[in-house]
């Protein structure tokens, strides 16, 4: 796992565009994300490719941004490890709790969200667009 910065806002743009075909961040919102402040972005490479990213705004309460792993790189515990990686970096910055938005469709995301604490705590109506659809929220208590 690597530190992510604003170096990497072309691949991680392009990655996201693959993960999140219908509706991904633009290539600004990509790299603003990467060259804010207050936030911990990592990524794995695999032969030199990334091939999975995630990012996390820190705060007391802090926010999951964006985790994507490539299709063909599912299933071998990579997000488990970027998310983990997610929580370190909030515990260690402060947080006393991590939020995250995440399709209501996405079960397999919402299964790997609760096995490392995560629990939902309501809905958001229409938050997702393209297609449009619900969100489930869902929060990790750290302190």
């Amino acid at each position: 796992m690597l530190p992510l910065g604003p170096e990497d806002a072309q691949e991680v743009h392009a990655l996201e565009s693959v993960v999140f075909a219908e509706d991904p961040w633009t290539f600004p919102m990509v790299a603003e994300e990467l060259s804010s402040p207050r936030r911990h972005w990592v990524g794995v490479r695999e032969e030199g490719v990334l091939v999975a990213w995630a990012g996390i705004a820190l705060g007391v309460d802090a926010d999951v941004m964006s985790v994507g792993v490539a299709p063909a790189h599912r299933g071998r515990g990579i997000g488990r490890a970027l998310v983990e990686d997610l929580l370190r970096a909030a515990r260690e910055a402060g947080a006393e709790r991590v939020f995250l938005e995440v399709r209501r469709s996405n079960e397999g995301a919402q299964h790997l969200y609760r096995a490392v604490g995560f629990k939902e705590i309501g809905r958001v109506a229409r938050y997702f667009r393209n297609p449009v659809e619900d969100a489930v929220t869902m929060c990790a208590r750290l302190a």
